[in-house]
């Protein structure tokens, strides 16, 4: 059986369990820091709301996150690993840049004048999956990225390329964004084109498009596992309920595609900045919380005559599979 580097070290990929793949212990985009003088970082805070949102799901029968947050979204490895630790449970790290509106793209856009920054962030990849991330010790284990409304920048091409390269090296999953229901074939298109394996590369935030099925099987077309990972937000960044994305899953599940289906909920234990309690507030928000998979999703899959069997191959064996496994 194969291994993945989780922020506490390598485990055999059976041992991972029920698994959500895209959430977020913390997160802030590029800019908070500069907004210092207005808000207080406390770390021992901020492990204790990771560490609660674990114990959360983790009474629920799950063990295992992937923690989605990328290099330019105040990824911390170390503190991933005291809540990972203290609250006795399997977290992944992401290595990966976001899409380029909501990201920090300045730096190798600036790069890309006068060198390959392709190579550059291939390079850069390949060492945190392998050797580790800066001096911490510690590994990413799977790559992210995103992509923007409506269109793939040049930049974010530049992000999907070096993923890819780095995978073909590593052989670590690529998990990804989409923006409002948009791209997501263009998106696989581009990844399986640039050398992606399309068995471990999800097309992430699929939900998005829930109403749409030509979408949805418009990407599947390219072998790739398709993210319901925005579960809570109900009309929150579009006209798509969890009821919508669970229609839609049950109606795949019946075309054959149970096995490419991959649950989240993208909550947000800690945004980095001042409060955002505001946003927390607004219509929709209320639902989306990390818990949602397990009070609403699974109960709501079973009533339309999902399995428990087929609950397990959702959030176990899929998961298995991003490294070869069943």
């Amino acid at each position: 059986m194969s291994t993945v580097n989780t922020v506490t070290g390598p485990v055999e990929v059976d041992t991972l369990g029920r698994t959500l793949m895209h959430e977020h212990l913390v997160f802030g985009y590029p800019g908070h820091e500069g907004d210092r003088t207005m808000w207080t970082y406390d770390e021992d805070a901020i492990v204790a709301a990771g560490v609660a949102s674990l114990r959360a799901i983790k009474a629920q029968g799950f063990s295992t996150i992937f923690e989605a947050t990328p290099n330019d979204c105040g990824r911390n490895p170390l503190v991933m690993k005291r809540i990972a630790e203290e609250a006795d449970f399997t977290v992944i790290c992401a290595t990966g840049y976001y899409r380029e509106h909501h990201g920090g793209a300045a730096y190798f856009d600036m790069r890309s004048l006068f060198t390959d920054t392709v190579s550059e962030m291939a390079d850069l990849f390949i060492k945190e999956l392998t050797e580790g991330i800066g001096d911490t010790g510690v590994k990413a284990g799977i790559m992210k990225l995103g992509t923007g409304h409506g269109e793939i920048s040049d930049y974010e091409q530049v992000v999907i390329k070096a993923a890819a390269r780095a995978q073909q090296a590593t052989g670590a999953p690529i998990i990804t964004h989409t923006e409002g229901g948009t791209m997501g074939p263009e998106q696989a298109r581009a990844l399986v084109e640039a050398g992606a394996d399309p068995s471990k590369t999800i097309v992430g935030h699929m939900c998005g498009g829930a109403k749409d099925l030509d979408y949805q099987l418009e990407v599947l077309s390219y072998g790739v596992g398709v993210g319901y990972d925005r579960t809570g937000g109900n009309r929150l960044f579009n006209d798509i309920t969890d009821d919508d994305r669970m229609d839609t899953v049950t109606t795949l599940a019946e075309r054959g595609y149970l096995n490419r289906i991959f649950w989240s909920q993208d909550s947000i234990a800690t945004w980095l900045g001042r409060s955002w309690d505001g946003f927390r507030s607004l219509p929709g928000a209320e639902h989306w919380k990390i818990t949602r998979i397990g009070d609403y999703i699974i109960p709501g899959l079973l009533q339309r005559g999902l399995t428990e069997a087929d609950i397990d191959q959702l959030l176990v064996g899929n998961i298995a599979s991003l490294w070869g496994g069943q």
